[in-house]
């Protein structure tokens, strides 16, 4: 990686670990943080200043890049949505080096990879993909755009998540489930059967509690 100037957007739990860390993860020129809470705006937070919002770099005459450090799949989804209009701005993934990586996996552009995560081989990850401490991903696993996974999860080989999904801290797949679009999966759960798309499931074994087609 290059040292062209980075920008955090979110000042938030998921900014303030790329903040602290973004050294053992790349090379970057980092400027601070950008985010739509303009109570921040100005103020300290992990040790750099919160510069403002998107504006700020939506009309950057050259390249840069920027790393969506943002929980909230939908969220991540509607930053990218407008950041993409600038061709000069560019998403690189961050990979921790305390994560373990198998073969033949594939992650996409714009990720963060927390340490102590294990992806076991053949395993793909789509874009904007979150995935954080001490998660374990079985072999031959997919995670669809803007996907994110608490703490502690452990999803079984074979698992297919769709996008713009959440898995709460410690929950868990057996192996060979499909877990739809727009799903949420709630903390300690843990899924034995599949899970349409837009459903919030709680529990062991995990029951839907709520049934809903997505709506931007």
């Amino acid at each position: 990686m290059s040292n062209k100037d980075l920008y955090i957007i979110g000042a938030g739990d998921v900014g303030g670990f790329v903040s602290y860390h973004h050294r053992e993860m790349g090379s970057f020129n980092v400027k601070g943080f950008l985010d739509n809470d303009k109570m921040k705006f100005g103020k300290q937070y992990y040790g750099l200043p919160v510069i403002g919002d998107t504006d700020v770099i939506m009309d950057t005459p050259k390249k840069i890049s920027i790393v969506i450090a943002v929980a909230q799949p939908a969220i991540k989804r509607r930053i990218y949505s407008e950041l993409k209009k600038n061709s000069l701005i560019e998403f690189p993934s961050f990979i921790h080096p305390q994560s373990w990586v198998g073969e033949k996996v594939n992650i996409g552009k714009g990720c963060i990879i927390y340490p102590g995560v294990s992806i076991n081989y053949e395993t793909a990850i789509a874009d904007f993909v979150t995935v954080n401490m001490n998660a374990v991903l079985g072999h031959n696993c997919t995670l669809g755009d803007f996907s994110t996974l608490s703490p502690g999860v452990n999803c079984g080989g074979f698992t297919n998540i769709g996008q713009e999904s959440f898995m709460g801290i410690n929950s868990t797949s057996i192996q060979g489930i499909t877990i739809g679009d727009h799903v949420i999966i709630g903390a300690g759960t843990v899924v034995i059967r599949d899970v349409p798309d837009g459903c919030t499931v709680v529990g062991n074994p995990g029951r839907i509690i709520k049934n809903s087609i997505f709506v931007e």
